[in-house]
């Protein structure tokens, strides 16, 4: 009987200890799966911070290119309209017209030329992942393509495309990053 006894303890024991095994289990279950949700949303806030920093990046390289495509654009108009006003003061020489009156108005013309430039927006496909954004030049596209901006921007739209302004992805972005960190 007493072996029974002692057999009848010890397997409370073990009961007792696998109880709190368990319980242990499932507070180690519980905890892992805590980081493993601050660890996917610590690595959410790595790839956006990672985004930014490529587009920012991707904004100040196309920024500089505009600058010295509007750079280049005035120094040829200041020359081409220099050019007019030669030419078009020996053209009115030749055709007996006031000289000076058709050399300015050829170096008006070529001063009054127009491009826009540095309209840099970022798009990305409506429904696409973050790191499938990517950053335009819509005034060059414009000028490529001689159309207007909003004629750009109204084809990149119609094909399924979202733009967004820099600030106002930054914006968004730093948000985005704040509710993650929060557990939201």
């Amino acid at each position: 009987m007493e072996i029974i006894n002692n057999l009848k303890e010890l397997l409370r024991y073990v009961l007792q200890e696998t109880r709190q095994l368990n319980d242990a289990f499932m507070e180690l279950d519980s905890r892992i799966t805590e980081e493993s949700g601050h660890i996917d949303r610590l690595d959410m806030i790595a790839r956006i911070s990672a985004l930014k920093a490529r587009l920012v990046s991707e904004i100040d390289r196309i920024k500089h290119e505009e600058r010295s495509s509007e750079y280049i654009f005035n120094t040829s108009k200041v020359y081409s309209g220099i050019l007019g006003l030669a030419i078009g003061g020996i053209v009115g020489a030749i055709t007996k017209q006031n000289p000076l009156l058709s050399g300015f108005r050829s170096f008006n013309t070529e001063l009054d030329k127009k491009e826009s430039f540095g309209n840099v927006m970022i798009t990305a496909k409506e429904n696409g992942e973050l790191e499938d954004m990517k950053v335009i030049a819509v005034s060059r596209l414009a000028r490529e393509a001689k159309k207007t901006e909003s004629d750009i921007i109204s084809s990149l739209i119609g094909k399924g495309y979202s733009l967004m302004a820099p600030e106002k992805l930054w914006k968004s972005l730093d948000q985005f990053k704040e509710e993650i960190s929060e557990g939201k």
